[in-house]
């Protein structure tokens, strides 16, 4: 059984451009595997790609009224099941994203319409899916030369909604890019898949909160003098099965990447942060740093963290990564409680103070507030 029922999806593209291809992109769909090799920490997939599969969604235009805006400030680009507030470009494309590069990301393509941002801005991309739907959609980011672009994606699910997206990022030399990557839900699913292709700065946010299963991966190649900053996120609660994947990839000399990956889990989820630095064989004079960690909360709580590092060349600058994960430290709450809290308040200001980064914008930091105060911190 695939993630859509295939009556649905089948009768849903029929009405779209470039029917043909689209029927072509599903029968790629159907005809990939999730993955191929499975015993290298560096590939591996932990999420149960069966869930997906057992889903049987459907993919119709089901818009249900307005909805609130997260975060102001931004232009607008809100899809609400299906239903587009603005007159997206059809097509089957996106960018630098193929449909070899993961099965979801055939399905994606065979569905959705394309957001295209060519100007320098802050731009809002909301995709809202509630109840039993997939609600697939394409972006694609080209920021002009010398230029700065803001641009966020928010997925919220609910109900066994599915949001997926596919999205492209091309920052060329003098040009800067703030990509934040949020996929938020409530007992639902989510998949996002995004490649970045860096000759200037770009600076991320990877947040993934909430899901009863949800896969994100973000690639990001660095050209000559690039420069990459990402923190990526995972929380899970109840019995959430969260998957983040967050890889840079070193091709051009005196390029630079910081990464931060952090995972929490608590009471029976299942949380997994991962990501991969290369240094290629060309990109002398480069410098790395990945630095994972995360905090497990509960007895039957289970997180995955994995900052990997692979030098193919002996002409670097810095090349570091560290792991560490740990529970709440019991002599950190004795100590918050000998200053008057109680242990859940303090176990809470500790995950706080753990999860929230300096960078991080106002709808991330909203998100963990949420998470946490429904956890009763």
């Amino acid at each position: 059984m695939p993630v859509v029922e295939q009556e649905s999806f089948l009768k849903y593209i029929s009405n779209l451009s470039f029917r043909s291809e689209r029927e072509e992109l599903f029968q790629k769909y159907l005809a990939l595997p999730y993955q191929v090799v499975s015993d290298s920490p560096t590939i591996k997939h932990y999420t149960e790609w069966s869930v997906f599969e057992g889903l049987n969604l459907r993919v119709e235009e089901q818009g249900s009224g307005d909805l609130k805006i997260p975060i102001e400030g931004y232009s607008n680009y809100i899809i609400n099941n299906n239903s587009y507030s603005f007159t997206p470009r059809e097509s089957v494309t996106c960018g630098l994203v193929k449909p070899e590069d993961h099965k979801l990301v055939s399905l994606t393509l065979a569905g959705s319409k394309k957001v295209t941002i060519d100007k320098g801005g802050r731009y809002l991309v909301y995709n809202h899916c509630k109840g039993r739907l997939f609600c697939p959609v394409s972006i694609e980011v080209n920021v002009p030369e010398g230029d700065h672009v803001d641009l966020v994606y928010y997925s919220e699910s609910m109900e066994g909604g599915m949001p997926s997206s596919v999205i492209s990022l091309i920052v060329p030399k003098g040009s800067s890019l703030s990509f934040s990557l949020i996929n938020s839900s409530r007992n639902s699913y989510a998949f996002s898949y995004a490649k970045a292709k860096v000759e200037g700065e770009i600076n991320s946010s990877v947040f993934s909160v909430g899901q009863n299963l949800g896969h994100t991966e973000y690639h990001v190649s660095l050209e000559d003098e690039a420069v990459a900053n990402f923190n990526a996120k995972s929380l899970g609660v109840e019995s959430n099965r969260v998957n983040v994947l967050a890889n840079v990839n070193h091709v051009g000399k005196k390029s630079v990447s910081n990464g931060s990956l952090k995972a929490v889990a608590s009471e029976n989820s299942f949380t997994i942060i991962r990501g991969d630095a290369v240094i290629g064989e060309n990109a002398f004079d480069s410098s790395t740093t990945i630095v994972g960690k995360a905090l497990i909360i509960g007895a039957e709580a289970k997180a995955v963290v994995a900052p990997m590092l692979e030098v193919k060349t002996g002409k670097i600058v810095t090349a570091k990564h560290s792991a560490s994960a740990s529970k709440v430290s019991e002599d950190l709450i004795f100590y918050l409680e000998n200053r008057g809290l109680d242990k859940r308040t303090a176990e809470g200001l500790i995950i706080r103070g753990f999860l929230t980064d300096d960078n991080d914008n106002e709808l991330i930091r909203t998100l963990i507030e949420d998470a946490l105060v429904k956890m009763g911190y």
